[in-house]
């Protein structure tokens, strides 16, 4: 009998010759019983039986990558609580963490991974992090699911003065919910889960790395997303693209306006010159470039179509940051079709024409490396004058905080657990050429072939978004995966920019070649 019987159901069996009522109760009592965990340093503040209804959608959904739709879910135990309280450096502290075990639970638990600096608490329902995605959440599937908020309250970087604050941040709030989570799933169901997938995006997705890098015997699976995992070099390339796009944005009112320095028609004539030199590439001219590896277009191409200065500041950010000697401190970035994709430009340039930019390359990026990425925090940088040589070399002091770079996973790959990352081609946050240069040596050093897979997704920039195919369901391969141990070679997906279209996503380094017959039908591709 699978384990997933001997806690909490017998519980229900011995229950079902009581009254729905009385029924209702006994499940209430179990759960509020989940108020006296005993765990140190860890508080609970309330565990209630929450009946079947609808959950609200979640306005922190665009900063997790999860789907913002409001979700009917079935009668489940609520419990939400603390660790670590505690005062700070400059206030109070703790990582709060919400947690959601449902009456008819699958013997499964996903930790929800969190988004941006984190600093808020997203509903644990365990939504795929793919903000387009349609897929079924979590809970709704049967997962007892937890979240929390990384250690700190807020959602700007001032938490960065107090060291513990960053430490948890970084890596170690992962490793204190898991073990919250699983003694709570322990008392509640009476089991220990069968499987535990740790599942996120942006943010959520280095977490989700970290879980396989620094907690390898805790999860059997892992999903992450547009990984930051070079986490502490990224705001580099973040000011980089700021000083090179201001420099050549019109003034007005003596303020340079960024959302001004490239327009959309600029944006529309690179996007529609990279399909036209490559689109055809897998097979099929559709809009979308599968065989990006064999993508080799040429910015310089533009010269005479792009004004000379917009041209040179594109072709100066998408080479990366560099040092004063020309040496990368971050990454390139591949040139994709999704560069004219919303996505794309709110981080790169915003959409204010005022003095004041929301360009998320300044709000976030200015901010992160000021304040958490500097030993101590320095405020107000300036950009004009900024070695990124220096730069890089005093951001290498928390790179071991937030990188989620190992490339050392042999216990993870040798216990039989699964790796599963994807990442947008045109990710204007997270270079998908760095990611795909980290895979490859992490592939080769963990001398496993068969415990990881990437899957690269063209147009798509950061969690979803842009001209692609941006509607798939990675924890279902996930769990497929985890059952036959047969490690996927490909994704199904679809996009709203490509209706009534099914193609494959293919892992890496392969790629989707259209290969005759009906192009809407996925059985018209080959991966190769």
């Amino acid at each position: 009998m699978s384990l997933r019987f001997l806690g909490l159901s017998l519980v229900l069996m011995a229950s079902t010759a009581l009254p729905a009522t009385a029924q209702s109760d006994s499940m209430a009592s179990q759960c509020e019983a989940l108020s006296g965990l005993s765990m140190r340093n860890v508080r609970i503040d309330t565990a209630s039986l929450q009946q079947a209804g609808e959950l609200p959608a979640d306005p922190n959904s665009a900063m997790t990558g999860g789907s913002p739709r409001a979700l009917a879910v079935g009668t489940h135990c609520l419990v939400e609580g603390k660790i670590e309280d505690r005062a700070g450096v400059d206030g109070q502290y703790g990582i709060r963490f919400q947690f959601r075990a449902p009456v008819d639970w699958n013997g499964r638990f996903l930790f929800q991974g969190g988004g941006g600096m984190d600093g808020f608490i997203a509903p644990a329902i365990g939504s795929v992090p793919v903000n387009t995605t349609t897929a079924t959440p979590a809970l709704t599937r049967g997962y007892a699911v937890i979240s929390m908020d990384g250690g700190h309250n807020g959602r700007d970087a001032s938490f960065a003065q107090d060291q513990q604050a960053r430490l948890d941040l970084g890596f170690a709030s992962i490793g204190k919910v898991t073990n919250v989570a699983k003694a709570l799933i322990g008392d509640f169901y009476g089991n220990e889960p069968e499987q535990s997938v740790f599942m996120g995006c942006s943010n959520g997705g280095r977490e989700a790395l970290m879980a396989a890098q620094r907690f390898p015997l805790e999860f059997d699976g892992v999903v992450a997303g547009n990984p930051g995992f070079h986490l502490s070099h990224a705001p580099l390339a973040e000011l980089w693209d700021v000083k090179h796009l201001m420099a050549i944005a019109p003034e007005e009112n003596g303020a340079r306006i960024l959302a001004k320095a490239l327009t959309q028609e600029d944006l529309d004539l690179v996007s529609e010159a990279v399909l036209d030199a490559c689109d055809d590439l897998d097979g099929l001219k559709d809009g979308l470039i599968n065989a990006y590896k064999s993508c080799t277009f040429d910015l310089e191409s533009l010269r005479g179509k792009l004004e000379d200065k917009k041209l040179d500041a594109l072709k100066t950010i998408m080479a990366g940051p560099v040092d004063a000697d020309g040496q990368s401190v971050y990454s390139d970035w591949p040139v994709d079709a999704g560069i004219n994709a919303p996505g794309w430009r709110a981080w790169k340039l915003g959409t204010s024409e005022t003095g004041q930019s929301n360009a998320l390359n300044v709000v976030l990026g200015m901010a992160s490396f000021s304040q958490l990425f500097l030993t101590p925090p320095t405020p107000n940088v300036d950009l004009t004058t900024l070695d990124f040589g220096a730069a890089e070399q005093a951001v290498r002091e928390v790179g071991g905080y937030f990188d989620a770079n190992s490339t050392f996973m042999t216990t993870y790959a040798q216990r039989g657990s699964k790796l599963l990352v994807f990442h947008g081609m045109s990710d204007p946050v997270f270079s998908a050429s760095d990611l795909m240069r980290w895979y490859e040596k992490a592939e080769a050093n963990t001398g496993d072939k068969d415990f990881s897979r990437l899957f690269m997704v063209p147009g798509m920039t950061h969690c979803g978004g842009g001209p692609a195919l941006d509607d798939f369901d990675p924890l279902t391969v996930m769990e497929k995966w985890m059952d036959s141990n047969e490690a996927p070679e490909q994704m199904a997906a679809r996009g709203k920019s490509f209706k009534g279209t099914t193609q494959p996503i293919c892992a890496y380094p392969q790629e989707a070649h259209y290969e005759g017959g009906d192009p809407t039908k996925i059985d018209s591709y080959s991966c190769q």
